[in-house]
């Protein structure tokens, strides 16, 4: 499956954590999960086999999912040959550029149970709101009212 994602998150060095995720299928935008740890998002992920996350900027997101998965007894490898159970690999120019993180949740055999969170911010340069405008969408989100939610 193909999925939108997107963390909401405290930056707060006393709090720092995602306290809300949402995913939404980009074939049928009527499907959308959501969850407000991010153990309940990577829960999601590993049920999810084989399907591709698109956050846009992952650099950002990615910081909190890497720390999830390093404190959790991931361990990086640079090279697709050294995946295993628990693994994880990534595509992030010298520049420090991210594109991609492959996440091997369990490797047995040439089975594998695995998904890839892409950076959608390179397939579309522009902000959220240009690209809802761009598609013309009826709700960007710089008009979604938070103050309900503060």
């Amino acid at each position: 499956m193909l999925f939108t994602a997107d963390f909401e998150t405290t930056t707060d060095p006393e709090d720092c954590r995602v306290w809300a995720w949402g995913v939404c299928d980009i074939d049928n935008p009527d499907y959308f999960q959501y969850g407000n740890t991010i153990e309940s998002f990577f829960e999601f992920m590993e049920n999810s086999n084989n399907s591709s996350f698109y956050f846009h900027n992952l650099r950002f997101d990615s910081e909190f999912a890497m720390v999830y998965l390093f404190e959790h007894g991931f361990k990086h490898v640079r090279e697709r040959k050294h995946e295993a159970s628990k693994t994880f690999t990534t595509l992030i120019s010298d520049k420090g550029q991210f594109y991609s993180i492959k996440i091997i949740f369990e490797k047995k055999g040439k089975k594998t149970n695995s998904v890839t969170l892409y950076d959608s911010l390179k397939i579309l340069p522009f902000s959220v709101s240009q690209v809802a405008k761009g598609f013309n969408l009826p709700i960007s989100k710089l008009e979604i009212d938070y103050k309900e939610y503060r």
